[in-house]
C-alpha cells in the first residue's frame, strides 16, 4: 500500500536538523550564563527553537537564523528564571562558582555584552543594535563588563576561555531531539492557524512574543470561526498620542514606538530594575511617547499581563517597589498618593533628580485583575504634569484595557489622597535611600549598610549622649548611609538608630531627654552652639519630631558640625544623625524633611507594636 504523502508541517527539513544541532549548546550556555539557571535556559532554548521551526520559512531566509532564536531565548530565560539563587545545579566545580559569581555581580547590560562579544562573537557594531544602545555606549559596558568579570573571577586569560568553563554544564542538559522539535512546531502551527486572528495582537505567549500567522486564508478562516466574548489585552487598547494630550494640554505629544520588551536592553524608565516586573509572566507590551516641543517630556506606558490576579498583585507591589526604593544617584522620592476606585490598588509617586537639566518623574501603576499597568511620565526643565492630570491619564490606560478578559473591573470614579511612601524594599522602619538628601554637585549614588546593633548609639552627639539601652529599649538598630564613591572625609555620613521601647511612655521620656538636654547643652559645654531647634510635639497621628544644629569647637580654629533630629511613632523612636563636610551640607529644611521622613518609615512598623 503506498504511503500517505508527508505534511509539509511536520515533514523533516535538514537544513533546520543541521542549524539545530550545530547552534543549541551554544545558546543553552549562553542563556545558563545569562540567568544562572539552566532550567529556564533549558526550556527557553527548546520553546525558541520551536518558534523556529513554526517560522522557519521566514527564519531560514535570514542571513543568521541565530540571531532570531538567541534574543527569544534569552528573553523567555529571564522571564522563567524567577529565583534569585545561583549554583543552584549541583556538582559545581569552584572555578565554575567563581565564574557564576562574576556574572550575577554585573548590571542586566553588562552580562548581555559580555556573553554577546566573547560567547556570540559579536562586534562592539552588533553589540550595540541588540542592545539598542550608541555603539560608544557598547564600548563602554564591555570594557566594564570585563573590568568587571576579571576582577571578581581572577581571569587572566581571554574571557571567552572562562565563560567557556561553564559549557560542561550546558553539555549535560537534556535537549529534545530534532524529531521531537518538528512535532513542537506543527502542533504549535495547527494552534495558529485555529487562532491566529485572536492571538494576533495579543502577547499571551509564554515568553512575551507576539503572534502572526503566515497563512492568510487561514487567518480569515479563524476570524470567522473566533468565538465571541471580552478579548484580551491587545496593543490596540494601549493610550494613543492624543490621549496622553491629558497631562499636558497644551503640548503635543508623538509615538515612538511599540513593543514586547523582548529586545534590547528591557530597561525603559529610571529605577527599573529588571526587564519585567513578573518574571513569569504571559505577556508585555510598552508603548513609549515624546512631546514635539518644550519643556522636553517622555513618556512609557506598560501592560504586564501575568498568569493570576495573585501574581499580578506581586507584579504591582515590584513596581512599585523599583520607584520606592530606587538607588539612582540623586534621585529623591518626593510624595506618593493612594488611588481609589481605580483597579484592584492603584498609586501614584513623584520623584526628581536635581541635576543641571532638572529631571522630576511622576509615575502611576495600577493593578486590575491579572493586567499591571504603569505610566511613567518624565519632564526635564519644566514643570511636571499636576498629580490630577496624571491620576486621570492612569485612569484612562487602565479603562483602555478593562474590558480585557485579563482585567477587572473598569472603574467609574477615582479618589486621590496623599499617603506615606510605599515599601522601599529595604530595612521596614529605616530611611530608605530614596529618602536622603541631595549633596552639593555629588552626581554619585547613597549606599546604606545593613543593620547593625545600635547599643552604642553612633547617631547621638555630644550634647544628648543618647543610649537608647539604658533607656529601655532592648535590641537598638543602627543603619549608616554614605556616598562611597565621592572623595569626602571618613566622617561624613548619615546615621539612624532606631528601636521599640516596652511603652510608649518610656518612648516619649527619652524625647524628653534628648530635647531637655539639647537645650542645656551650651551651659555645659562652653564649645557647642546649638542653634536651627524646630520642635513639634503633636504631629501626624500623634507622632512627635524635632530637629537641630550643633557646631562643636573642638579647637582653638577648628569647628565640627553636626545636623541631629529625633521622631517617635507610637512606642518606636529614631534618632538621625547627619555630618557634613565642608560645603557638603545641607540647609535646616532639607535635614526636617529628612526628619519627618524617617518617621514615616516607623509607621511600616507593626501596629501591635506601637
Amino acid at each position: 500500500m503506498p504511503h500517505s504523502p508527508v505534511s509539509p508541517v511536520t515533514e523533516s527539513r535538514p537544513e533546520f536538523d543541521a542549524f539545530y544541532l550545530a547552534s543549541r549548546r551554544r545558546l543553552v550556555l549562553e542563556a545558563y550564563a545569562l540567568t544562572g539557571d539552566l532550567a529556564a535556559a533549558r526550556s527557553a532554548v527548546a520553546d525558541a527553537y520551536v518558534a523556529a521551526r513554526h517560522h522557519w520559512r521566514k527564519v531560514s531566509r535570514l542571513p543568521d537564523p541565530e540571531e532570531w532564536v538567541r534574543p527569544r531565548a534569552w528573553a523567555m530565560a529571564q522571564r522563567r528564571h524567577v529565583g534569585r539563587i545561583w549554583h543552584r545545579e549541583r556538582g559545581l566545580t569552584a572555578e565554575q562558582k567563581t565564574i557564576h559569581d562574576a556574572l550575577h555581580h554585573l548590571s542586566d547590560q553588562q552580562r548581555k555584552a559580555l556573553l554577546l562579544a566573547h560567547l556570540a562573537g559579536f562586534s562592539v557594531e552588533q553589540v550595540a543594535r541588540e542592545l539598542g544602545v550608541s555603539t560608544t555606549r557598547a564600548e563602554d559596558l564591555l570594557a566594564e563588563a570585563e573590568r568587571a568579570f576579571r576582577a571578581r573571577s581572577g581571569a587572566e586569560g581571554e574571557v571567552k576561555e572562562a565563560l567557556e568553563g561553564l559549557a560542561p554544564i550546558a553539555e549535560a542538559a537534556a535537549l529534545p531531539r530534532p524529531f521531537q522539535v518538528h512535532r513542537s512546531g506543527a502542533r504549535r502551527r495547527r494552534l495558529h492557524a485555529v487562532s491566529g486572528v485572536a492571538l494576533l495582537a495579543v502577547v499571551t505567549l509564554l515568553g512575551g512574543m507576539f503572534v502572526v500567522s503566515d497563512d492568510p486564508e487561514a487567518v480569515a478562516q479563524a476570524r470567522d470561526r473566533a468565538p465571541q466574548g471580552p478579548p484580551s489585552a491587545s496593543e490596540a487598547m494601549l493610550l494613543d498620542a492624543e490621549q496622553l494630550g491629558v497631562l499636558t494640554p497644551k503640548q503635543r505629544w508623538r509615538q515612538l514606538s511599540t513593543t514586547d520588551n523582548t529586545a534590547g536592553s528591557g530597561i525603559n524608565s529610571v529605577c527599573q530594575v529588571t526587564r519585567f516586573a513578573d518574571t513569569n509572566g504571559a505577556g508585555t507590551m510598552v508603548r513609549k511617547f515624546a512631546t514635539e516641543t518644550r519643556p522636553r517630556r517622555n513618556a512609557v506606558q506598560t501592560v504586564e499581563i501575568s498568569r493570576s490576579v495573585t501574581a499580578a498583585r506581586r507584579a504591582y507591589a515590584t513596581t512599585v517597589g523599583w520607584f520606592a526604593g530606587c538607588t539612582e544617584a540623586r534621585l529623591q522620592l518626593l510624595s506618593a498618593y493612594r488611588l481609589s476606585g481605580l483597579g484592584e490598588q492603584a498609586q501614584v509617586l513623584k520623584l526628581r533628580i536635581p541635576n543641571k537639566v532638572r529631571r522630576t518623574y511622576v509615575v502611576g501603576v495600577a493593578q486590575t485583575g491579572s493586567l499591571t499597568v504603569s505610566t511613567v511620565i518624565e519632564t526635564l526643565d519644566g514643570s511636571p504634569p499636576r498629580i490630577r492630570d496624571t491620576v486621570e491619564g492612569l485612569s484612562r490606560a487602565v479603562r483602555g484595557v478593562c474590558m480585557s478578559a485579563e482585567a477587572g473591573e473598569c472603574p467609574l470614579f477615582t479618589r486621590t489622597a496623599p499617603v506615606l511612601p510605599p515599601l522601599s524594599g529595604e530595612t521596614p522602619g529605616t530611611l530608605a535611600v530614596a529618602d536622603l538628601p541631595v549633596i552639593g554637585q555629588i552626581n554619585k549614588p547613597w549606599v546604606g549598610t545593613d543593620p547593625v546593633s545600635g547599643r552604642n548609639n553612633v547617631a547621638a552627639t555630644t550634647c544628648d549622649k543618647t543610649s537608647f539601652g539604658k533607656a529601655g529599649a532592648p535590641r537598638p538598630l543602627t543603619r549608616t548611609f554614605l556616598i562611597p564613591q565621592a572623595d569626602l572625609p571618613s566622617r561624613f555620613g548619615i546615621t539612624q538608630t532606631y528601636a521599640r521601647f516596652p511603652t510608649e511612655r518610656r518612648a516619649r521620656a527619652l524625647v524628653r531627654q534628648i530635647t531637655d538636654r539639647m537645650a542645656s547643652c551650651e551651659r555645659r559645654d562652653l564649645g557647642a552652639e546649638v542653634s536651627q531647634e524646630v520642635i513639634e510635639q503633636r504631629g501626624y497621628r500623634g507622632s512627635q519630631w524635632a530637629i537641630w544644629r550643633l557646631d562643636s569647637e573642638i579647637s582653638e580654629d577648628r569647628t565640627v558640625g553636626f545636623w541631629m533630629g529625633v521622631a517617635r511613632v507610637g512606642n518606636y523612636v529614631a534618632q538621625v544623625n547627619f555630618t557634613p563636610a565642608g560645603e557638603n551640607d545641607v540647609d535646616a529644611d532639607t535635614f526636617q524633611a529628612l526628619v519627618t521622613r524617617a518617621r514615616d518609615r516607623l509607621f511600616e512598623l507593626p501596629r501591635s507594636s506601637r
